[in-house]
């Protein structure tokens, strides 16, 4: 091969890499945004969750209920920041508040961790325990 063929066969393979590059690139950027959407929704939810204890507490407690209720309307402002800011910023911001608050974010870490394990093993468990209470002998309509 001649070095001009060489030299032209380098370029159309870093053009080829750089398309490829930048499929890859929107692919992830959509999925980071599914992903954020996701996130955003789950985090609602919970805020909703928040309204409706306090709610149900007010009666018996409405400093409690203030309390839950003012913590459910900050967690909804999370959840409308989380859908309008881009992944990047998100990103940012987590990492200025990683060196800003260092054991917050730790302590953060830890708790989503648990809460991930605890999913994920009721996750695992249902499956299992549903195959434990059936046997091939049983009938899945009546158990009999």
């Amino acid at each position: 091969m001649s070095a001009p063929e060489t030299g032209q066969a380098g370029q159309e393979a870093v053009g080829i890499a750089r398309s490829v590059g930048e499929a890859v690139g929107h692919k992830v950027e959509d999925i980071a945004a599914r992903s954020k959407d996701a996130g955003a929704d789950a985090v609602a939810s919970v805020s909703r969750t928040a309204q409706a204890i306090a709610d149900s507490v007010g009666g018996e407690a409405p400093a409690v209920a203030d309390y839950v209720r003012g913590a459910g309307q900050k967690i909804d402002r999370l959840a409308d920041d989380l859908r309008d800011k881009k992944v990047g910023d998100l990103l940012t911001s987590a990492a200025e508040f990683g060196r800003s608050q260092p054991v917050m974010l730790l302590a953060g870490a830890a708790l989503v961790g648990f809460a991930l394990s605890r999913l994920i093993k009721a996750g695992v468990a249902a499956p299992a325990a549903a195959e434990a209470n059936t046997s091939p002998d049983t009938d899945v309509w009546t158990g009999n």
